[in-house]
């Protein structure tokens, strides 16, 4: 019996020594996942104080080219923006505007112009805003298989701007056979095939030489409606609060 009694005694030893370790092991690795976690978040930090003043620092080079008018370095330097994925200013979504205007891509001009605009309103983003949309449609040309085709307008435009806008997509169709942007209202002919560009409609046009040599010369035409398009009165940019404020009525007690 006492040999039982010194053997249970041994093995509550044990057991207190077994249960003490796995206490010990389950610190251990607790410390180790908060030590990771901490590295973790503190590498994060260091990351995000890294792209910030890299964009700081890309955006300061943009302004001083927008400056010098040096349009195709601040496109240069907006999309190196961009790919830092810090959120952009009303300024730099403005002065990539002005960039992507100078280069001809009306379509950019849009987009960058939509972003500024979700920060600040002001009557010349909505007015810019509404002049694409009253005098440029959307289009999408394609060339099936893929290669060299003449895009020309019926007529070129007067507007620097608009003349621009046709000159880059004249030159994008002649090296890739593709075009995705926006061109001024007007009539055009895409691989010998004629169509319409009118504000607040997209159109989208597939040639295909491979089929035109089999004597099928239709191509895939298609109109539809741009969703968000303002055509018609320019509207309103909305207006900044009054300094002063409205006159109260005192509150009165009416008569039963």
């Amino acid at each position: 019996m006492e040999g039982q009694a010194v053997d249970h005694g041994r093995l509550g030893a044990v057991k207190a020594g077994s249960g003490s370790r796995v206490l010990e092991m389950n610190a251990l690795h607790t410390l180790i996942a908060t030590a990771a976690l901490v590295g973790l978040l503190m590498g994060e930090a260091r990351a995000g104080d890294v792209n910030t003043a890299e964009h700081d620092r890309v955006a300061d080079e943009m302004d001083r080219l927008a400056q010098r008018q040096i349009w195709a370095g601040v496109e240069r330097k907006y999309r190196e923006l961009e790919r830092l994925g810090i959120p952009l200013t009303e300024k730099e979504h403005l002065q990539g505007a002005y960039a992507a205007r100078e280069l001809g891509d009306v379509y950019a001009v849009y987009q960058r112009l939509k972003k500024a605009a979700q920060l600040n309103g002001t009557k010349e983003t909505v007015n810019w805003l509404w002049d694409i949309d009253n005098h440029y449609g959307q289009v999408e040309l394609l060339s099936v298989p893929a290669r060299s085709t003449v895009l020309e307008p019926t007529e070129m435009p007067f507007d620097p701007n608009q003349r621009r806008a046709v000159e880059t997509a004249i030159s994008v169709s002649k090296d890739d056979g593709v075009f995705v942007g926006m061109l001024p209202r007007g009539e055009y002919t895409f691989g010998g095939q004629r169509f319409s560009v009118e504000p607040g409609i997209s159109v989208r046009i597939e040639v295909s030489h491979r089929m035109r040599r089999q004597g099928i010369i239709d191509p895939v035409i298609v109109y539809r409606e741009l969703p968000g398009a303002i055509v018609g009165t320019p509207p309103a940019a909305p207006e900044p609060p009054s300094p002063d404020p409205a006159p109260t009525t005192p509150d009165t007690e009416q008569p039963q």
